[in-house]
């Protein structure tokens, strides 16, 4: 089983590779919005700041820079399927290698991601999982405050069994033999331009999915090759920098979700297309509160008549408040419309916020602390889950080469309705060991 929020070693560095997929390039837009650098290093939060003496250094090869790390985690859960009744506990270890190269120049930007991941149960071997992951991102920048942006990437995944997705919709928990996997081959081109204190951003991203396929099966509604789909998604932004501390904008996204398997595979046709606008801002407050928020409209169409559109309130927001300089507390709300893995469902609308608290116990020491509560409504089936979970835990750097990460999380899903699944918890003591250069 992956652990919840696998990765407790989340350094600056880190930081920086999981958002380099969407970065801007430097612009006079960018340059309004943020203020000075140093203005923009006061605000970071406790697992964004630089720490020249605990970041990887990485190895230089020309005009390219490799940042290899492997993390070997031991995860102690006491519900390895997820079950309401009868848990059976076990321990996994999972070794995780893994390694970015990423250029150094001064334009544009090329980077290379892989990574393995293997999952070995002390003694239920059934649900041992591989994973591989390869991506690569880059920039090509036209002109200050203009570039084109693109990625592509191949990933070979297992999905947790305390997922609600990953739950037999019937049901029975125990018909799925061993742990879902599913590829996912993905591909994004985008363009950024700024015009003064305009920015203006278009995205296409297209996402495939195609699932193995074990022994859940619905009868006439098909199993779980049914979730195989295509989905395709356009974002364009018009962003306006109102002052050094804020920007506002407004955001439309349209969707396209395709599967692969209709009538007379299965009874019910699930395509849809949807659309999703908003208006927002990005703040800087005072130095203290920075953040972005949008709320807007949504709504989901799907070919089948069986199933009614979804339409409604759409909002997604997060704020970073700096405490003091050792604390950050982080809140974060979304709601959007989600596929069902319940064929028999159109989807589900999910409502979900979440507060961490970061804290800086010293230099090399950070604590964490971290609570989620989401609401599930499923169409087309009478079910909704109430989901929450938690963490506590630290993080120990070591030195540049290692760390140390201990964490302690709790799962639980409460299901109502007719097709609800039953109720389940689980629990997890996660230890990691993190070596990188």
């Amino acid at each position: 089983m992956k652990p919840f929020a696998i990765d407790p070693l989340k350094s600056a560095s880190s930081a920086v590779l999981a958002l380099s997929l969407v970065f801007f390039g430097t612009s006079s837009f960018a340059q309004v919005v943020a203020g000075d650098e140093q203005a923009a290093s006061r605000n970071a939060g406790v697992l964004d700041r630089a720490r020249p003496d605990f970041d990887a250094v990485g190895i230089r090869a020309g005009s390219f820079l490799i940042l290899p790390k492997a993390t070997t985690t031991v995860d102690a859960s006491d519900n390895i399927f997820a079950s309401h009744s009868n848990s059976v506990s076990d321990t996994v270890i999972l070794f995780q290698p893994e390694a970015t190269m990423r250029s150094d120049w001064s334009r544009n930007m090329l980077e290379l991601y892989g990574r393995a991941a293997f999952s070995v149960y002390g003694s239920n071997s059934s649900q041992n999982a591989t994973e591989a992951e390869v991506r690569a991102s880059g920039r090509y920048d036209i002109a200050e405050g203009s570039n084109l942006n693109g990625g592509l990437g191949y990933a070979y995944m297992a999905e947790p069994r305390y997922l609600a997705t990953a739950q037999a919709q019937n049901g029975n928990l125990s018909t799925s033999s061993g742990p879902e996997h599913y590829t996912l081959l993905s591909g994004r081109i985008g363009a950024v331009q700024a015009l003064n204190r305009v920015r203006l951003t278009e995205t296409v991203a297209v996402a495939d999915y195609r699932y193995e396929g074990n022994a859940l099966n619905f009868g006439v509604y098909g199993g779980e090759k049914t979730r195989d789909r295509t989905e395709v998604t356009e974002t364009g932004r018009a962003e306006l920098a109102a002052s050094p501390d804020t920007s506002v904008f407004v955001q439309g996204d349209l969707n396209q979700r395709s599967y692969r398997l209709g009538p007379p595979q299965t009874v019910l046709n699930r395509d849809s297309n949807g659309y999703d606008v908003t208006a927002g801002a990005r703040l800087d407050l005072t130095h203290l509160v920075q953040g972005e928020f949008r709320i807007g409209y949504l709504n989901q169409d799907y070919d089948s008549a069986a199933f009614k559109s979804v339409s409604g309130l759409s909002l997604s927001g997060r704020f970073d408040y700096f405490v003091t300089p050792l604390t950050t507390v982080t809140l974060t709300a979304d709601r959007s419309v989600g596929d069902a893995a319940d064929p028999r469902s159109s989807g589900y609308i999910t409502t979900n916020g979440g507060v961490e608290v970061d804290h800086e116990l010293r230099r090399n020491i950070i604590l964490t602390g971290r609570a989620f509560v989401a609401h599930d409504d499923y169409r087309g089936i009478d079910r909704t889950d109430d989901r929450w979970t938690a963490r506590v835990g630290g993080t120990w750097l070591v030195n540049r080469m290692v760390g140390v990460g201990l964490f302690f999380d709790h799962i639980d899903v409460g299901s109502k309705g007719t097709a609800a699944i039953p109720d389940y918890a689980v629990n997890q003591i996660l230890l990691s060991l993190v070596i990188q250069r």
